[in-house]
């Protein structure tokens, strides 16, 4: 059997509001967001820079994940998931991140590295 990269999960604590998930260029295969509590939200985006994820909704790989108040939402991105790299994202450094973390989702970005 062979396998196309290794896959890495990164776990966002869900006390973080704006978390750097990984500096580097990779390419984001799925993620789990969880609500431990009421309904919210997600942001996962590029980075504006090596220590701060944009804000901007014009990056081209910003995406809003939504879950239900004690819910659970699961995303499995098909064949090579999405670049998160400068030469991809509009107005970004390569890496991926979330914010705008409403409600104290907690999240595993399954990554590429």
């Amino acid at each position: 059997m062979s396998y196309k990269s290794d896959v890495k999960p990164i776990y966002i604590a869900s006390s973080s509001t704006n978390a750097v998930a990984f500096t580097g260029r990779t390419r984001l295969r799925g993620l789990v967001i969880q609500s431990t509590g009421s309904s919210g939200s997600m942001i996962i985006n590029g980075l504006a820079n090596a220590t701060t994820v944009s804000s901007s909704t014009n990056t081209q790989v910003y995406f809003i994940v939504q879950v239900g108040a004690g819910g659970t939402q699961s995303i499995y991105i098909p064949e090579d998931g999405v670049l998160y790299g400068s030469n991809n994202a509009v107005g970004c450094v390569d890496g991926v991140g979330v914010t705008a973390n409403s409600s104290a989702l907690s999240a595993i970005l399954f990554i590429d590295k």
